[in-house]
This record gives structure tokens, C-alpha cells and sequence, in this order.
């Protein structure tokens, strides 16, 4: 009897620092909640996605995508993105990303700035700037693309027959390899 009222009071025990832990972790995550609907989590990753994905149809048009196939294109992403994308099938692992880089305090904190009017003006400067500044880094690395596959295409064609093969494609059919894989593009 002695051995059993042992075990309970070390069961107890244990409970006692545990739930104080849990407490915790569920204000963190509340914390990390509040901050992802703060700063519009969902749309800044719609915005994030439409940013890359803008970006590579871009690509394809200056190498000869018709605006006809620019436009179908974006329609198909569009509709892909909104029948397949659920932003709340990620909130806790984005919940988990912040609870796991910031502790309480910290998130307590970057919600206190969120809140205040320099947080509330940079809430709503961020997706353009984030915009803007894609489209420098762009703008900037366009010109030096022409260099890099320079550099890639001695690569891609050493190891496109192993691709081809890998990809079930027929050596030297191009299958496996990027588009354009074997001659820089053309500039247009």
C-alpha cells in the first residue's frame, strides 16, 4: 500500500510540472496564432506563391510564351491554387516554425509591435516591399543568367545521359533535362 501511495504522489508529481508546460506551449501557440492573422499569413503565402510562380511565367513569355499561353496558364495556376490550397492545413505547423524560433516572451513582444502604429504602417508596407524587392532582385540577376548557364550547361550535359536513363527517357532525347537545358537562352 505504502509502494502505491508513492507511485501516486510521484504520478502527481509529474502532472503538476507537466501541465504548467503545456499551459505554456498553448500560449506560445495562441501567441503564434495571433501574430500569423496579424501580419495576414494567408495572403502574404498566396502572395509569396504568386510572386514565384509569376516570375517563372514570365520567363516563359520572353522566351516565346504567347500571351495567349501566358494567360490560360495563370488562369490554371489560379484555379489550381484556390482548389488545392488550404492556408489552415498549414497554420500549426507555421504555428510550430514560430514557437520552435521565438519563446513566449519574444512572441509577446513582436505582437506588442505588430500592434503598435510603426507595426500596424509595416503590416501594410511589407507585401509591396517584399514585391518590390523581388522584382529588383530580378531585374538585377536577369542580365546575369546568360553566365550561369555558362557555367551549368557543360554540367547538364555530363550527367544527361544518367538523367535521361534515370527519367526512363531515351539517351540525347532531351528527356530528364531542364528546358533549354543544353544552349543558354537566346536574350529575348
Amino acid at each position: 500500500m505504502k509502494r502505491l501511495s508513492i507511485i501516486i504522489l510521484s504520478m502527481a508529481a509529474l502532472a503538476l510540472t507537466i501541465k504548467p508546460a503545456m499551459a505554456d506551449d498553448a500560449s506560445e501557440r495562441a501567441l503564434a496564432s495571433k501574430l500569423i492573422d496579424m501580419t495576414n499569413g494567408k495572403e502574404a503565402m498566396r502572395t509569396g506563391f504568386d510572386t514565384v510562380i509569376n516570375s517563372v511565367i514570365e520567363n516563359m513569355h520572353q522566351h516565346g510564351m504567347p500571351q495567349a499561353g501566358v494567360d490560360e496558364i495563370k488562369a490554371a495556376v489560379d484555379k489550381w491554387y484556390d482548389s488545392q490550397i488550404n492556408f489552415e492545413d498549414i497554420r500549426s505547423k507555421m504555428e510550430d516554425a514560430y514557437v520552435k524560433a521565438f519563446n513566449e516572451d519574444d512572441l509577446k513582444q513582436i505582437v506588442a509591435f505588430y500592434q503598435s502604429p510603426v507595426g500596424q504602417k509595416a503590416i501594410k508596407q511589407m507585401p509591396a516591399l517584399m514585391r518590390e524587392g523581388a522584382m529588383i532582385a530580378q531585374d538585377y540577376t536577369k542580365d546575369k543568367i546568360p553566365s550561369l548557364n555558362a557555367e551549368l550547361t557543360p554540367i547538364l550535359t555530363k550527367y544527361r545521359d544518367q538523367m535521361e536513363a534515370a527519367s526512363g527517357g531515351a539517351p540525347g532525347a532531351g528527356a530528364g533535362a531542364p528546358p533549354g537545358a543544353g544552349a543558354p537562352p537566346s536574350g529575348n
